[in-house]
């Protein structure tokens, strides 16, 4: 039994996918014909979990709160993401959940479409669910503090770049500080594990329109860090009208995407620069998404689900994890996972999901476990796998995505070359180019790679190129035909594809401010002095080439990880890789 035990506790560490049956410390309960045991409350539970009081909190003092309010539109649908979240949770404390994908949904979807102009108070639209989940309702409020005052100073024309920089680093640590112990874990965590719980998947299987529309709001929250950073008021519009309407049109109506956005796939920049922030973020999504479940799992009683909430927000505070680091991995220690992994180039994302199940390998890592050596209290076990399949994986280096497949975040997704500046200047994985498409966003390793890679991506694009400025980029639109046009003025191009072949292309192929930065790369790199500047028309009108010479698809230890998942909601794996 205990092997069975911690075959659940595991699931999903990095090797294992989800298990049916909880073997673990607990109550039993019966529901669907199967028999699950709900896992014990940890040890040693602090005091505030029992909290009634309330912990109103307001934003940190700045010129830039509120500045959402420079582009309506967004401003209407962040505050249309709050109805829609009150109006879900009150009807699922409030015997409504029986209308939850009729009623109730067409009227948050009534709502998203006619949002108002005023940020809504949550307590006051669900004050049921306040008054049985007030500690949660807390967390959930403070992190969304967090979340609208981040986007407030990315949207503030009154601050430069580097100014927003400086000061997102102080929004985080006034976060961290003052709405203490009410705050969610900076660390990266493991996905795949907190999703394989006993009542994981409950909500997205019994309410997949409603969940969709969760997944969408949380899409909008984790697209829009990259959307606004380094763009003009006018460019910061322009590219609300594209992921506005992606927004409407396709992701909150989306019930078959396999997982909840992750900010490192919507906004790479952002998460690789502030990994604690895009943690926290992704952090509360999925506290969120365990919460949903358990409120969907008729088979508990409300006690037992409100004792599964409050383990929920523990697994997810600081608290839970004191000691740990970025990268470490102590293992599951009284029923919570402290495996605090990032993946390969990404530490502003935990460990996801990669199919691997063996029965073996579950041996060898309790065995590694408990021979391992005590570090703080915790043990710390070897994740190296026990079968020849599992041990040519790294869970950290390859993740999987809908049309994507597997990749590796630390490469450019055109040629995956690593994401590297050239020359004597090479760039930091936040300074890379980026191109936003089709509900991604992903890092480019050149100039070149983010024009030709847009000319792939279906309907309109956004290209983020990085100059030789880290606080100045080039921004160019990509309509649905392809063309190409930017609001920045005296932009010059580098492409010289002789200069080195693609393995080189971020030495010869770059976006500069301006001719004189131009003139002074070539001064420090000759071979490039017979490479003609060109033009933002000249270098848009480059015919594509399609894939490069060095491009490699990567290969996982199965072909979709979320194949069992999507088949147990009646969507097949095809369905399950396109919106």
């Amino acid at each position: 039994m205990k092997y069975l035990f911690f075959a659940a506790a595991l699931a999903g560490i990095g090797f294992i996918s989800p298990v049916v049956a909880w073997a673990a410390p607990g109550t039993t309960a019966t529901g669907n014909n199967a028999v699950r045991e709900i896992p014990a409350l940890p040890a040693n539970m602090p005091a505030w979990l029992n909290s009634t009081k309330n912990n109103e909190i307001f934003y940190k003092r700045g010129a830039y709160n509120f500045a959402i309010t420079t582009i309506p539109e967004l401003n209407r649908d962040m505050n249309g993401v709050a109805v829609g979240h009150a109006l879900a949770y009150e009807a699922l404390v409030t015997g409504r959940e029986k209308s939850l994908e009729t009623t109730v949904w067409k009227q948050i979807d009534q709502v998203l479409k006619n949002a108002p102009r005023f940020m809504p108070s949550e307590k006051t639209l669900s004050p049921t669910f306040g008054q049985k989940y007030g500690v949660l309702e807390l967390v959930f409020d403070w992190t969304h503090v967090s979340h609208a005052q981040t986007i407030d100073l990315l949207s503030s024309p009154r601050f430069d770049n580097a100014a927003k920089d400086a000061e997102t680093e102080k929004v985080w640590d006034y976060y961290r500080n003052q709405g203490a112990p009410f705050t969610v874990t900076g660390l990266p965590m493991n996905m795949a594990w907190l999703d394989s719980q006993p009542y994981s998947q409950a909500f997205r299987r019994k309410y997949p329109k409603v969940n969709a529309l969760f997944w969408g709001y949380h899409w909008l929250q984790t697209s829009i860090y990259d959307g606004l950073r380094e763009k003009t008021p006018a460019e910061q519009k322009k590219m609300y009208a594209l992921l506005g309407k992606r927004y409407h049109d396709v992701e909150l109506y989306d019930t078959k995407r396999p997982f909840m956005p992750m900010m490192a796939e919507t906004s790479p920049l952002f998460s690789a620069k502030y990994p604690d922030i895009a943690n926290a973020f992704d952090n509360l999504h999925m506290l969120h998404d365990m919460v949903n479940d358990i409120l969907a799992s008729d088979w508990m009683t409300d006690k037992q689900k409100s004792e599964q909430i409050k383990r929920a927000v523990y697994m997810m505070s600081p608290n839970a994890h004191k000691g740990c680091k970025p990268g470490e991995n102590h293992g599951v220690i009284d029923g919570i996972s402290h495996d605090h992994r990032f993946m390969v180039g990404m530490p502003g994302m935990g460990i996801m999901k990669n199919g691997i199940n063996n029965a073996a390998q579950l041996a060898n890592l309790e065995m590694k476990r408990h021979e391992g050596m005590n570090m703080g209290g915790m043990a710390m076990h070897s994740a190296a796998p026990s079968t020849a399949k599992a041990e040519e994986f790294d869970p950290t280096r390859l993740m999987w995505m809908p049309k994507m497949g597997w990749m590796d975040m630390s490469q450019c997704h055109h040629c995956t070359m690593p994401l590297t500046g050239g020359g004597d200047n090479p760039l930091s994985a936040w300074q890379n180019s980026t191109v936003s498409a089709e509900g991604w966003t992903m890092r480019v390793r050149c100039a070149l790679c983010a024009r030709d890679m847009s000319a792939e991506a279906k309907g309109g694009a956004i290209l983020s190129l990085s100059t030789e400025d880290p606080h100045k980029r080039v921004i160019v639109f990509s309509d649905d035909r392809g063309n190409l046009t930017t609001d920045y003025k005296g932009a010059v191009f580098l492409e010289d594809e002789e200069k080195g072949g693609h393995p080189k292309c971020s030495q010869w192929s770059q976006a500069f401010t301006s001719r004189a930065a131009f003139d002074a790369y070539v001064a420090k790199n000759p071979k490039f002095k017979d490479s003609k500047p060109l033009s933002f028309e000249e270098w848009a009108n480059v015919e594509a080439e399609g894939t490069p010479d060095t491009y490699e698809q990567e290969k996982g230890p199965v072909e979709n990880p979320y194949a069992a998942d999507l088949k147990a909601r009646g969507i097949g794996t095809d369905e399950g890789e396109k919106p």
